[in-house]
C-alpha cells in the first residue's frame, strides 16, 4: 500500500521551496556591480581652484537588455572627516555635496565621460583627487537615499559603486600641485596600479584643454562585477522551485 505524504509535510515541503526561491533572490541582489574609473586629470584653473574630468568604463553594458544610468563623485583630498566612503571622503564634507553627480556623457552606456567639475581649496598644496563610479540603477527619476541613490557616502548611501564593489582600491586618482605661484602650478597624473587590463576609452577624449597632460593620464582597472538583477544559474533554480511547488500542491489536491 502506498502512503501518501500528510497535508502537513506538503505544506513544509512548499515553504522550503518558497525559502530557496527567495534565497536566489537575494543572491541576485547582492551580486550587483557598477561601472569603473578609466582616467582622471586635474588641472589648475586658478590659484587655489582645479578642475578635474576624465573617462569611465562599464563593459557589462554591451550585453544588458537595459541600461544603467551612470554617476559619480568626487574626493578632492582636503577633507579628513564627512562624507566617508571607506578611506575617501566626497566633496567637502558636508551634507551640501554628498551627492552622486549625474548626467555623464553619454548618461548610460559601455564608456563615457564624467565632468568637468571644479574645487576651490583653502590653501596651497599637493592634494589626492580620486573618483568613484556610481551605478544609479535602470529608471529615473533617481531616489535620494538608499541602493541606486543620489547619496554619495555614509548610511543609506548607494552602495552600488566602484569602491564598495572593491573593483578598484583606492578609486582612480591623480595629484594635483598647488604650492606653486599661479600659473606654473601643475597637476601629475598617478594612476592606481590594479591587475586587469585597461580598458579602451573614447578616442575623441584629449583630457583638459586649457592644460593638457603630456602624455595624457592613463589607467588601469578591474573587470566590473555583476550588475543587480538575477543571474542566469539562480534564475533557473527559481523558476525551477517555483514549479516543483505548483507540482506538488496539485498532486496533493488530486489524491485528496
Amino acid at each position: 500500500m502506498t502512503s501518501r505524504p500528510s497535508r502537513r509535510a506538503v505544506q513544509r515541503l512548499g515553504i522550503g521551496l518558497t525559502a530557496v526561491s527567495l534565497a536566489m533572490l537575494v543572491v541576485g541582489t547582492v551580486t550587483a556591480g557598477s561601472g569603473s574609473p578609466a582616467t582622471i586629470g586635474a588641472s589648475p584653473t586658478g590659484a587655489l581652484t582645479v578642475q578635474a574630468s576624465g573617462t569611465w568604463s562599464w563593459a557589462e553594458m554591451a550585453t544588458n537588455r537595459t541600461l544603467s544610468y551612470t554617476g559619480y563623485a568626487i574626493d578632492w583630498g582636503d577633507v579628513t572627516s564627512g562624507n566617508a566612503l571607506g578611506t575617501f571622503h566626497i566633496g567637502d564634507g558636508t551634507a551640501a555635496t554628498n551627492v552622486v553627480l549625474q548626467p555623464t556623457s553619454p548618461a548610460q552606456g559601455i564608456s563615457g565621460l564624467w565632468g568637468p567639475l571644479s574645487h576651490t581649496y583653502a590653501a596651497p598644496g599637493i592634494y589626492t583627487v580620486c573618483v568613484i563610479i556610481y551605478d544609479l540603477g535602470e529608471v529615473t527619476p533617481f531616489k535620494t537615499t538608499g541602493y541606486h541613490s543620489l547619496k554619495a557616502s555614509g548610511t543609506s548611501r548607494n552602495s552600488d559603486n566602484s569602491v564598495d564593489n572593491k573593483q578598484q582600491v583606492p578609486s582612480m586618482c591623480t595629484k594635483v600641485d598647488l604650492t606653486a605661484p599661479s600659473p606654473t602650478a601643475t597637476a601629475t597624473a598617478t594612476a592606481v596600479t590594479v591587475t586587469a587590463a585597461s580598458p579602451t576609452p573614447f578616442e575623441s577624449f584629449q583630457g583638459i584643454t586649457s592644460d593638457p597632460f603630456s602624455p595624457p593620464p592613463t589607467g588601469t582597472v578591474s573587470p566590473p562585477d555583476q550588475k543587480g538583477g538575477l543571474p542566469t544559474m539562480p534564475l533557473f533554480l527559481l523558476i525551477g522551485s517555483f514549479l516543483t511547488s505548483l507540482f506538488v500542491l496539485r498532486t496533493v489536491k488530486v489524491r485528496r
